[in-house]
C-alpha cells in the first residue's frame, strides 16, 4: 500500500524596500528554503497584507526609508500577533540585541546584515524551530 505524503509549503512574507534586493532574496527563499514568497516594498502594504495571508513568518528589512517607521513596525507588530506569526529582522545591528530583548520587543530573532544568502534559509529555520527535511 503507498503513502501519502503531503508537504506543507511555508509562506513568508518579505519587506524589503529596495527591488534588486527583494527579488534575490526571493529567488533564495523560494528555491532553497522552497518556501512560498509574497513580497512587499513597505511595511504599510505588509500591513495590509497580513489579513489577507495565511503566514508562516515574516521577514523585515529593518532599514526602511519609510516615515514613522516606529509606528509602523508596531501596527505590524500588532498584526502579526493577531494571527501569531513571528517576526524576524534583517539588521546590520542584530549583534546589539540578545534573544531575550529581541523576544521583549516583539520578534522571533535577528539576522545580521551583510549575510550570506545561501545560509538564509537555515538561519530563518533555527530562529523558527523549524525542522529541515533530511536529503
Amino acid at each position: 500500500m503507498a503513502k501519502t505524503l503531503f508537504v506543507i509549503m511555508k509562506s513568508i512574507l518579505l519587506i524589503e524596500h529596495e527591488s534588486g534586493l527583494r527579488i534575490i532574496l526571493q529567488t533564495y527563499l523560494t528555491e532553497l528554503g522552497g518556501w512560498r514568497v509574497t513580497l512587499s516594498n513597505s511595511i504599510q502594504d505588509a500591513i495590509d497584507l497580513c489579513p489577507n495571508l495565511t503566514l508562516d513568518a515574516i521577514l523585515l528589512d529593518a532599514s526602511t526609508p519609510e516615515p514613522d517607521v516606529l509606528l509602523f513596525v508596531e501596527q505590524l507588530k500588532c498584526q502579526s500577533a493577531r494571527y501569531a506569526i513571528p517576526i524576524i529582522l534583517l539588521t546590520a545591528r542584530a549583534s546589539w540585541f540578545t534573544p531575550y530583548q529581541l523576544s521583549q520587543m516583539g520578534f522571533a530573532g535577528a539576522i545580521a546584515k551583510p549575510f550570506d544568502p545561501t545560509a538564509l534559509t537555515r538561519q530563518i529555520s533555527q530562529l523558527l524551530g523549524w525542522v529541515a527535511d533530511e536529503p
